[in-house]
C-alpha cells in the first residue's frame, strides 16, 4: 500500500473517532456541513433518477396516447357520418318542398313519381317510373320537372310506366324561340352513351335572327304537350339548304333525373242532356 493511501486511511479513521467522541450538537454540525457539501450531488442524482424513470415509463404513455387518439378519431368519424346523414335528410326535405311548391304553382293536374330504373343501353331514350295506370297514368302524357320538359309516357303497366325522354329522336315537340317569330320541331339526336346529347330545333327560317342563349318553349300545337314548357336554350344555328337548325342545350339534366311529374289530361267537360 502506498504511503499516501495509508495516511488517507488513518485520517478517515481519526475523523470517524472524532465524530463518535463528539457530543450531539457538534455531531449535528458536522452532519449539516457534510450535507451542504453533498447536496448538489444528491440533487443531481435525484434528477437523473427521475429522467430515467420517465424514459422507462414513456412507452406506456405513448401507447395510452395512441389509444386515446384512436378513440377520438372514431368519435370524429361517427360525428362526420351523422353530419352527412343530416345533410342528406335536409337536402331531401328541401327538394320535396321545392317540388311541392312547384306542383302547387303549376295550373295543371300533376302526378308525382320517382325514377325506378334506367338501362345503360338506352340511357338517353327511356326510363321506368313507379306510377302506372292504377295511379291514373296514361299513354302520351307529358312528363316534366321543375326545370322543364322531360318527355312523355310510353307503355303503361298497372304500377309502372315507361317514359320516352326528350333526348330520344322519336320524341318531337312543336317549339318556338322566345323573342322571335321562329317556330320549328324539336327532337333529340343520337349521342354517345356517356354524353348527354343535344336537341335539334329543325325547320327554322334561314333569314331569322336568332341569338345564342335564347330560350325555347313548347307551343302547345299537336295536342300532347301544353304550351309554355321550357325545353332548352339555343347553343348555335346551323344553316341547311332550305331551312336552318338550332342546336339546343336541354333545360333538364337528363343524367340526374330522380323525381318527375306526369301531366294528367284535363277532364272533358260534361255535356248537359238536351
Amino acid at each position: 500500500m502506498k504511503k499516501t493511501n495509508v495516511i488517507a486511511l488513518l485520517l478517515f479513521v481519526a475523523a470517524l473517532a472524532v465524530v463518535f467522541l463528539l457530543d450531539i450538537p457538534a455531531t449535528r454540525g458536522i452532519q449539516t456541513w457534510v450535507m451542504q457539501i453533498l447536496s448538489p450531488f444528491i440533487r443531481a442524482g435525484a434528477v437523473t433518477e427521475s429522467e430515467v424513470k420517465r424514459a422507462v415509463e414513456s412507452p406506456l404513455d405513448a401507447a395510452a396516447l395512441r389509444d386515446a387518439n384512436e378513440r377520438l378519431q372514431q368519435e370524429v368519424e361517427r360525428l362526420r357520418i351523422i353530419a352527412k346523414k343530416y345533410d342528406v335528410v335536409l337536402n331531401e326535405n328541401n327538394k320535396f318542398r321545392a317540388l311541392l311548391s312547384y306542383k302547387q304553382q303549376w295550373p295543371l293536374n300533376l302526378i308525382s313519381a320517382r325514377v325506378l330504373r334506367r338501362s345503360a343501353s338506352n340511357w338517353w331514350t327511356t326510363l321506368i317510373i313507379d306510377k302506372g295506370s292504377i295511379d291514373g297514368v296514361g299513354t302520351d302524357s307529358p312528363v316534366i320537372t321543375d326545370g322543364g320538359l322531360v318527355g312523355k309516357t310510353g307503355k303503361v303497366a298497372l304500377h309502372t310506366a315507361e317514359v320516352m325522354l326528350l333526348t330520344d329522336e322519336e320524341c318531337r315537340v312543336s317549339a318556338r324561340i322566345e323573342g322571335t317569330p321562329s317556330r320549328g320541331i324539336l327532337s333529340g339526336e343520337r349521342g354517345a352513351l356517356d354524353v348527354q346529347p343535344d336537341l335539334r330545333l329543325r325547320f327554322l327560317d334561314r333569314t331569322a335572327r336568332i341569338d345564342a342563349g335564347a330560350k325555347i318553349f313548347s307551343t302547345g300545337d299537336g295536342g300532347i304537350f301544353p304550351a309554355g314548357l321550357l325545353l332548352g336554350t339555343v347553343k348555335n344555328i346551323e344553316a341547311r339548304d332550305i331551312s336552318a337548325e338550332a342546336v339546343v342545350n336541354p333545360a333538364v339534366n337528363f343524367s340526374l333525373l330522380e323525381d318527375i311529374f306526369i301531366v294528367q289530361p284535363e277532364p272533358a267537360p260534361e255535356v248537359a242532356p238536351k
